[in-house]
């Protein structure tokens, strides 16, 4: 169904590309120098999510870049080290256009939606929207391969439980990430990986969905 060899886990070119952006993207958020922007940071207020922004800039770039950014050591090393894990696996599996496909669609999912349900106040950093669809995915994926998808339901049932214990952490961003990751994952698992302008031109409408909700959200807002 998925088809093709799986890559070798050292050959997970994207997901280390991904986490050095995000590394380097956190070393730009401490420097000084930068400015002082909103958030404390130029870099940071340049590129996180922030609603406001969206709406009176129609900056609609920040429904992808907060994915790159964190809000501390404790955010960024966990984040890192859940796409390490996931990433190399679904990397493997899927390889790399759709997997990059997969983290794009999940970030702008979840900052779609944090966008959409919190307006002009929403404020947010990090790659969780697109970790949490990577857990979605994964678990639909596994499903239809039958193959045990009992831990990364246990995993997903943990990070939702700790989304929904902190009010500092934007639940909005985590269900919208795993919301489209779960879509994501049934075009993977279910169109036939010979049909791969069919998945790519359905993951290519879903963003562009998303993005077109936004632009709607923005006009009722101003």
């Amino acid at each position: 169904m998925l088809g093709g060899r799986v890559r070798l886990a050292g050959q997970a070119l994207v997901t280390q590309i991904l986490i050095g952006i995000c590394v380097v993207a956190y070393f730009l958020q401490g420097l000084p120098g930068l400015g002082s922007g909103s958030t404390g940071n130029e870099f940071t207020d340049r590129f996180a999510m922030i609603g406001y922004r969206i709406a009176v800039d129609d900056q609609y770039y920040r429904l992808l870049t907060p994915a790159f950014l964190h809000a501390g050591v404790l955010h960024i090393l966990f984040n890192m080290y859940a796409l390490f894990l996931l990433g190399y696996q679904l990397e493997a599996l899927l390889g790399r256009a759709r997997y990059l496909g997969l983290f794009v669609a999940g970030a702008v999912g979840g900052n779609t939606l944090s966008y959409l349900l919190g307006g002009l106040t929403t404020a947010s950093v990090g790659a969780s929207t697109a970790i949490f669809a990577f857990f979605s995915a994964y678990y639909v994926i596994a499903r239809r391969l039958r193959v045990d998808s009992g831990q990364i339901l246990v995993v997903i049932g943990i990070n939702l439980a700790i989304t929904f214990t902190f009010s500092s952490i934007d639940k909005w961003g985590h269900l919208g990430g795993l919301a489209v990751g779960a879509l994501i994952g049934l075009i993977y698992a279910y169109v036939p990986r010979r049909l791969a302008w069919v998945q790519a031109g359905a993951v290519t409408a879903i963003v562009a969905a998303l993005f077109l909700a936004a632009v709607v959200k923005s006009t009722a807002l101003v």
